[in-house]
């Protein structure tokens, strides 16, 4: 079976990505049952402030993000940019590949700004007052679980790190995960296709060295622009940042293990995300 096959040197099979990506989607139900059941608080504060999933907003920053990283790539190809790895023909399995990618994908996406700004940024952002102390904890090991120390490979740990920045402080201006997994999802499909159509799918999930200058020039610059697309599309439907109140803990004695991203008492109010 191919499924107890391991992949051949430099390559990655649809097998692979599909126990990849599950995975790491598991991370959203995990992060919901340990937010509700250990910290006590209503689980769908650790999606967005309303509480629970945005539809709207979702659709929308998903769509500006499409747009954006179909551009990207757009500029990658026609401008004299060096990618991950050599480009070629499609891969052998690549109808799978792509069939893996646009069912688990998005959900893979999920489960990493579930863990990475939803709950590690609460966490930290319960720590200090200053909410850049919780962006720039959770980018950097955001970057540290998806590339190389930044000695070995700066350009590309230079570009995780700009991506967490960016998701980081867009789950701080929008009051939700939506935008992050927006960005995040449409970079995964976009990334994956186009790697199964040129079988660079091993280069894009496991690269060997550092990530071409000109490659993280492009991505860095598509992650800021969405990222202020994404926040005037925030204001302009008026997205709350902060909590109501009435869905948060009454004030009293902190419980054993304090909520993150939330304090008892005086502080339930604050900004959660």
């Amino acid at each position: 079976m191919q499924a107890a096959k391991p992949d051949a040197e430099g390559t990655v099979s649809w097998v692979t990505l599909l126990a990849t990506n599950l995975s790491l989607a598991a991370l959203v139900p995990i992060c919901l049952v340990v937010y509700a059941r250990l910290h006590r608080l209503p689980s769908g504060l650790l999606t967005s402030v309303r509480p629970g999933l945005r539809w709207r907003p979702l659709g929308l920053f998903a769509g500006v993000a499409v747009v954006a990283e179909l551009l990207a790539l757009g500029a990658a190809v026609v401008l004299p940019v060096q990618f991950l790895g050599e480009l070629s023909g499609p891969a052998s399995d690549a109808a799978a590949l792509i069939a893996v990618t646009l069912l688990t994908s998005t959900l893979q996406a999920a489960g990493e700004e579930y863990l990475f700004r939803g709950y590690l940024l609460q966490m930290f952002g319960s720590m200090v007052r200053r909410p850049w102390f919780a962006v720039l904890m959770t980018s950097l090991l955001f970057t540290m679980a998806h590339a190389k120390l930044p000695w070995e490979a700066p350009a590309l740990f230079a570009d995780r790190f700009a991506f967490g920045l960016v998701a980081g402080w867009l789950a701080l201006r929008t009051g939700g995960l939506e935008a992050g997994i927006a960005m995040h999802a449409a970079n995964n499909v976009v990334t994956f296709v186009f790697a199964a159509l040129t079988d660079t799918v091993s280069d894009s999930l496991k690269p060997a060295g550092d990530a071409p200058l000109s490659i993280v020039l492009i991505d860095v610059g598509k992650f800021v622009a969405f990222g202020l697309v994404a926040l005037w599309l925030a204001r302009r439907q008026r997205l709350s940042t902060e909590a109501d109140p009435a869905v948060l803990p009454a004030p009293g004695p902190a419980p054993a293990g304090l909520p993150p991203g939330t304090t008892p008492g005086a502080e339930r109010g604050r900004r959660l995300a």
